[in-house]
C-alpha cells in the first residue's frame, strides 16, 4: 500500500486569479466571469411566505448590502472565518440586489395550519402545491431571476431529523407521518422545475439565528457571516453567474465528468437513474435522466443494461456538444454502484459512437473499506490518498485543512473509496475528485465530501422522484439545488 498527500487544488477567480478558498478568493478577486458582459449585475428576486415571515426575510436581505463581521476565530486559525463583504456592486461578488413589495406573494395562514400537529404525505403535497402556485405567479411577471421560498417552521414538528434534503429518502405510506421537511422540499423543487427562474428554499433561522421552536436539530448554527456566503454564493449562480471554476491549462484534454446515481419512485414500484453531467470548463452542470434500472441479485447493487448505459453516453455527448459545438476527447464516469459488464461495454459503445477517444470509468464508493489513523488529535489531512491496489485508492476528501490549522467538521472524517475499470490513473482521478469536491455553489464550503458530479446526481434523483416520466422538466442543475 503506497499513501499520500495531495495538494489543495485551486480554483479560479476573475482575471484568470487562483485561491484555494471560496470565500477568499471572491473577497479578493471577484467572481469568475466578473468581467464578462453576461455576469448578473442586479439580481431581481421574488418571495413567497408567510407575512411575518416574508417582512423579516426583506429586512435581512437590505443588511446584506452591508458587510457582517466573522465570527472571532481561536488563536492561529484566523483563515477559518472570514466577514461577508456585503452584497454590492462596490466588492465580493460585484453585484447588488433587488426586491419590491410588489414581488412578494403572502401563503394564507390556512394552508400553515394544516401542518400543525403532524403532517400527513397528503397535507405535505398540498401544502407545497400552494407554495408552487406562488412562485409560478413570480415567474410569470417575468421580474424575477430567483424566487426565495420561505419554509414553514411547522415541518419540523413532524420531522424528527429536519434535515434539508435527506438524500435517497425513503417514502413511507401516504396515510402515516412522513419526513416533512425534505419531501416538502423536493416536491416543492419538483413542481417549480418548469418555471422561467429556479427557486432557494431558505429556513428562518438563516436570518434570525435562532432554532425553530420546533427544530430537532443538534447542529449548532453557523455565525451569521458564513449563512451569508453560503446563501448569496448559491443567489449568484441561480442568476446565471460564475462564482469560480476549475482552472484549465491548455494542454489539458478536452473532459466532460457525468455521474449516475439511482433513485427510487414514491411508490417504490421502479428504479431509475439520475444522471448529472459536469463541464469542465464552466464548471456548469446539466441534468439528464437515464432509463430504468434493477438491483442485481449478484451483488445487490443497482445497474443499468447494455442499451441504457450507451443512450446516457450518447445523450450526455450529446448535450456536451449543444452548449461547447465540439465533442471531449476524455469522458469520465462517476457512479454510485459497481460497474457490470453489461455497463462497461454499453458506456465504451456510447463513446465509440460519438467518436471519444479517452473512456474512464470509477466507482465511487461511501462508507466502507478501511480509515486511517494521523498522529496527534487532528484527522488525516484533506487530500491524503492511500493505494490500496492497482485498481482501487482511499481518497480523504474531508479531513485536517493546514490553510486552516484545523479540522473544520463535527465528525470523524471518512474517505470515500476509488475503483477504476481498466487503464486509469487513479492518482490523477483522486486530484479530480478532489477539485470537484469543491464545486457546489450550493455553498461556498472548501471540502465537500462526495464530487459535484454524484452530490448533483443524488439531489436530482431526490427530485425527480416526484416528477413523472413524461413531464417536461429543467436541465439546469441551478433547478435542484
Amino acid at each position: 500500500m503506497k499513501g499520500r498527500v495531495l495538494d489543495e487544488p485551486a480554483l479560479e477567480f476573475r482575471a484568470g486569479n487562483r485561491h484555494i478558498d471560496p470565500r477568499f478568493g471572491i473577497a479578493q478577486f471577484g467572481p469568475a466571469d466578473a468581467d464578462m458582459e453576461t455576469a448578473p449585475r442586479r439580481i431581481t428576486v421574488g418571495v413567497v411566505g408567510t407575512t411575518r415571515a416574508t417582512d423579516g426575510l426583506q429586512k435581512w436581505l437590505d443588511s446584506c448590502g452591508s458587510s457582517f463581521d466573522r465570527k472571532v476565530p481561536k488563536p492561529g486559525q484566523e483563515n477559518l472565518f472570514i466577514d461577508f463583504p456585503g452584497f454590492n456592486n462596490e466588492g465580493g461578488f460585484l453585484a447588488e440586489l433587488v426586491h419590491a413589495d410588489a414581488l412578494v406573494r403572502e401563503i394564507p395562514n390556512a394552508d400553515i395550519r394544516r401542518l400543525a400537529g403532524g403532517a400527513s404525505a397528503d397535507a405535505v403535497e398540498r401544502t407545497a402545491s400552494a407554495y408552487a402556485n406562488e412562485a409560478r405567479s413570480l415567474s410569470e411577471s417575468g421580474q424575477c431571476q430567483t424566487i426565495f421560498v420561505i419554509r414553514p417552521d411547522e415541518l419540523d414538528s413532524a420531522d424528527p431529523r429536519a434535515e434539508e434534503p435527506a438524500e435517497d429518502e425513503q417514502q413511507e405510506e401516504a396515510s402515516e407521518v412522513v419526513d416533512a421537511g425534505s419531501t416538502f422540499h423536493d416536491i416543492l423543487k419538483a413542481k417549480s422545475l418548469g418555471l422561467s427562474c429556479p427557486i432557494q428554499v431558505i429556513r428562518e433561522e438563516t436570518w434570525t439565528g435562532k432554532r425553530s421552536p420546533n427544530s430537532k436539530r443538534e447542529r449548532p448554527l453557523q455565525d451569521e457571516a458564513s449563512r451569508a456566503w453560503n446563501l448569496f454564493t448559491a443567489l449568484y449562480y441561480k442568476a446565471g453567474g460564475t462564482p469560480w471554476r476549475l482552472p484549465r491549462i491548455s494542454t489539458d484534454l478536452a473532459s466532460c465528468f457525468v455521474g449516475v446515481s439511482f433513485y427510487r419512485t414514491p411508490d417504490q414500484t421502479a428504479l431509475h437513474t439520475a444522471v448529472a453531467q459536469v463541464f469542465n470548463q464552466r464548471g456548469d452542470g446539466v441534468v439528464v435522466r437515464g432509463g430504468q434500472a434493477s438491483v442485481s441479485k449478484d451483488d445487490r447493487q443497482p445497474h443499468l443494461n447494455g442499451e441504457d448505459s450507451k443512450k446516457l453516453v450518447i445523450d450526455a455527448l450529446t448535450e456536451f456538444k449543444l452548449v461547447h459545438k465540439h465533442m471531449p476527447a476524455r469522458l469520465v464516469v462517476h457512479k454510485s454502484s459497481a460497474f457490470n459488464a453489461a455497463e462497461e461495454q454499453g458506456f465504451a459503445a456510447g463513446a465509440e459512437d460519438k467518436d471519444v477517444s479517452q473512456l474512464e470509468l470509477l466507482w465511487v464508493q461511501n462508507g466502507s473499506g478501511p480509515r486511517l489513523f494521523r498522529s496527534g488529535q487532528l484527522p488525516p489531512l484533506r487530500g491524503t490518498v492511500l493505494e490500496l491496489q492497482d485498481d482501487s485508492m482511499l481518497v480523504y476528501t474531508r479531513g485536517s485543512i493546514p490553510f486552516f490549522r484545523t479540522y473544520p467538521g463535527m465528525y470523524v472524517p471518512s474517505p470515500i473509496q476509488l475503483h477504476s475499470v481498466g487503464d486509469v490513473d487513479l492518482t490523477n482521478a483522486a486530484i479530480e475528485v478532489l477539485g470537484l469536491s469543491k464545486m457546489n455553489w450550493n455553498n461556498a464550503q472548501l471540502d465537500e465530501r462526495e464530487p459535484l458530479t454524484l452530490r448533483t446526481a443524488r439531489r436530482v434523483g431526490s427530485i425527480l422522484k416526484h416528477v413523472s416520466s413524461d413531464q417536461p422538466f429543467a436541465t439546469r442543475y441551478a433547478y435542484y439545488m
